[in-house]
């Protein structure tokens, strides 16, 4: 009979020894998790603000008159067809606002892009858009990269 009563009160230490250990266990994995940085996401607005410039930039092309408009869309046509693609990209890039710097690449057809213009390396965050335009038999592809000067949030 002994015997069992030491057992009894051995398994009771032991119980108390493992919940003392799941209790430490519990309260530093509760300690680790809160210390843990979780950075903010990025703002959806960061975002917008590019995508506007962009799209304005490429508008400021693309949506005004051509010189010759009997046989250009737009001014952006006319300048593709001309051949003059360093003045093109420099003609978006230039009507970005001071705070947004940019890349601007041109692909005619079914030929990989190239880029024209003023180069800049991207400093952060940078977004792409990408628009078809076509003249006179050609499928231009214009891509405008921009980011914010000094690399934004």
């Amino acid at each position: 009979m002994r015997f069992r009563r030491e057992k009894a009160d051995d398994s009771a230490q032991i119980h108390i020894l493992e919940m003392i250990t799941l209790f430490w266990l519990f309260f530093m994995t509760a300690t680790f998790i809160l210390q843990l940085k979780v950075p903010d996401p990025i703002s959806p607005a960061l975002d917008g603000t590019l995508d506007l410039a962009a799209e304005d930039a490429y508008d400021s092309l693309a949506g005004a008159t051509a010189v010759d408009a009997a046989n250009h869309s737009s001014l952006l046509a006319e300048m593709l067809n001309a051949g003059d693609l360093d003045t093109t990209c420099d003609a978006m890039l230039d009507a970005l606002p001071a705070s947004i710097r940019g890349n601007c690449w041109l692909g005619v057809d079914a030929g990989a892009l190239d880029s024209h213009g003023t180069e800049s390396q991207p400093e952060g965050r940078s977004l792409t858009i990408h628009h078809l335009i076509h003249t006179e038999g050609e499928a231009w592809t214009v891509s405008l990269q921009v980011w914010h000067t000094g690399g934004g949030a």
